[in-house]
């Protein structure tokens, strides 16, 4: 299964939330990991800092290397296709391309065969980058930070979604959102996780990810959150997700 990650909104623990996934996935099977996203914080949050001469996703979606000559292997064991700041350019690079809202599918289908799981990072817009995500991807998951002004956002990502399957990608599915950086004893993460399940009635909202430094602390080590801290409770939401992704069972 490829699955984009996805929300227009930056600070919601998308590159955290692929991190964690991927950590848990490739437990049990293959698992590449696509930074999609020109800031590159996937990239350095597994230990991999880009030198000058690595491909990374620039080059792929630009057609200057294949996405197998960008694939690395983190410490983690997740294989990796990098980014860095060149990625802003590929964006405006492949506007006059024919169907490049298609760029990445086509690129990572050679590869594609190789890894039981592929994980996108989109970056924080909903851009051609971000739509290439969607149309490469087989279900999209949304994280969305435990906050009233996060959910403002949401109703023009659905829309996007929406217009990727009817014009683009009639097979992609809503895998579900995922509340983050959520502080149960709080009266705003309760309104929040109530109004998430009242406007999104047919689709899942996963258990939510508490709020912890450790996230950030374990993305600074290179490593996922179960290899940095083994915390049962900042595990377990992913790993919920992990299973249903392997299981089909929520």
């Amino acid at each position: 299964m490829i699955i984009a990650c996805a929300n227009q909104k930056g600070g919601v623990a998308k590159t955290t939330s692929v991190i964690c996934l991927g950590g848990l996935l490739v437990k049990t099977g293959s698992c590449l990991v696509v930074d999609l996203d020109p800031q590159g914080n996937l990239t350095t949050g597994l230990g991999i800092e880009v030198k000058e001469n690595q491909i990374t996703s620039y080059e792929v979606i630009t057609e200057r290397a294949t996405a197998n000559d960008a694939l690395m292997t983190t410490s983690s064991g997740l294989s990796l296709i990098p980014s860095d700041i060149n990625l802003a350019k590929g964006e405006p690079e492949i506007l006059s391309k024919v169907g490049n809202f298609g760029l990445l599918k086509e690129y990572l289908e050679p590869i594609a065969h190789q890894f039981d799981h592929i994980l996108i990072d989109c970056p924080p817009s909903l851009g051609l980058l971000t739509i290439n995500g969607l149309t490469a991807a087989d279900a999209v998951l949304i994280p969305v930070q435990c906050q009233f002004f996060a959910l403002k956002g949401l109703a023009a990502l659905l829309e996007t979604i929406q217009s990727v399957q009817k014009r683009l990608n009639p097979d992609l599915k809503i895998l579900g959102v995922l509340p983050t950086m959520a502080e149960m004893q709080t009266v705003m993460t309760q309104d929040v996780l109530a109004s998430l399940k009242k406007r999104l009635q047919n689709i899942h909202v996963f258990e939510p990810v508490p709020k912890s430094v450790k996230f950030a602390e374990s993305n600074l080590a290179g490593e996922p959150i179960n290899v940095y801290a083994g915390d049962k409770k900042l595990v377990q939401p992913y790993q919920a997700i992990a299973d249903f992704i392997t299981t089909g069972e929520k």
